[in-house]
């Protein structure tokens, strides 16, 4: 949470490459647990096209983000700095990749996955507004309704998402 950290992140131009792999690897990580388990034939097409839909979510939140950020709130701000944060934002998704392999071995009740599942959110919501009100110096609240519409475009748009809400 260092200030240092976040503005070095934004003005890096090739960090939005590494959040594009970080994004990956916590889709991936959310598919791995089904790959292991999945008797199907089609398991690399359903994998393929998980990855392209978490992709394609991520990029349209992000811009609907940057969009409510730039044209409603009047902020100058480049879309790869917004990227970049809510690029490593989403690697905390891979959490649930984590618990699905937990619950293959370890039976977890139904009512303490869903109460990881408002962590994770919660967690993801914390970082990123913190993250957008340090790194691009935004108000607490225009950074609080960023961060809430990221989330809820990336839950309604992302089907592998869609799993865990």
């Amino acid at each position: 949470m260092n200030q240092d950290v976040f503005i070095r992140f934004s003005n890096d131009r090739y960090e939005s490459g590494n959040a594009l792999i970080v994004v990956l690897l916590s889709l991936l990580s959310i598919y791995l647990p089904f790959i292991f388990n999945s008797t199907s034939i089609n398991i690399s097409d359903i994998v393929f096209y998980g990855l392209v839909d978490g992709v394609f979510a991520w990029l349209f939140a992000t811009l609907a983000a940057w969009f409510l950020i730039t044209r409603a709130f009047n902020t100058i701000l480049e879309i790869t700095n917004l990227l970049v944060f809510t690029g490593y934002t989403h690697g905390i998704l891979g959490l649930f990749g984590l618990f699905i392999l937990i619950n293959n071995y370890i039976s977890i009740p139904q009512n303490i996955l869903q109460i990881l599942t408002l962590i994770i959110f919660g967690w993801m919501y914390f970082i990123l507004t913190k993250a957008l009100s340090v790194a691009f110096l935004l108000e607490k609240r225009i950074a609080s309704i960023s961060s809430v519409t990221y989330l809820v475009i990336l839950i309604f748009f992302s089907d592998p998402i869609r799993i865990f809400v």
